[in-house]
């Protein structure tokens, strides 16, 4: 499992990150599904534009550079709706709207269970 967090702060952003990183999966994202749980968010990679056809519910839109630096944000985007990213996003993390809010600039991490485990000797 893979988990989101502040790169500054160290703060848990996201408990759970889904990645979309095949052409099928980035495709297919949140079509036809049940609004994710606020500590959940799915990581689209790489994308430059979006489409939210076939979703149920409002999804904000957090774009990433290639440093995962927050880089444009777009919140409550409706159904059936067509998005084109900033120049400079090269993935997305979309959640359901209104669950966290982000600041442009902000430095994000991800992390996987593996690293967040002490070394145990």
């Amino acid at each position: 499992m893979k988990r989101l967090i502040d790169a500054t702060t160290n703060e848990v952003l996201l408990n759970r990150v889904e990645v979309a990183d095949t052409f099928w999966q980035r495709f297919k994202g949140l079509q036809f599904r049940s609004p994710l749980p606020t500590d959940t968010g799915l990581l689209i990679t790489p994308c430059s534009s979006l489409h939210t056809c076939f979703m149920r519910f409002l999804i904000d839109v957090v774009m990433l550079d290639q440093e995962l630096c927050v880089v444009g944000i777009r919140k409550q985007v409706r159904p059936w709706n067509a998005i084109f990213c900033v120049p400079q996003t090269t993935s997305v993390i979309e959640i359901t709207s209104a669950s966290k809010s982000w600041t442009l600039g902000q430095k994000l991490k991800i992390v996987s269970d593996i690293e967040e485990r002490p070394f145990k000797k």
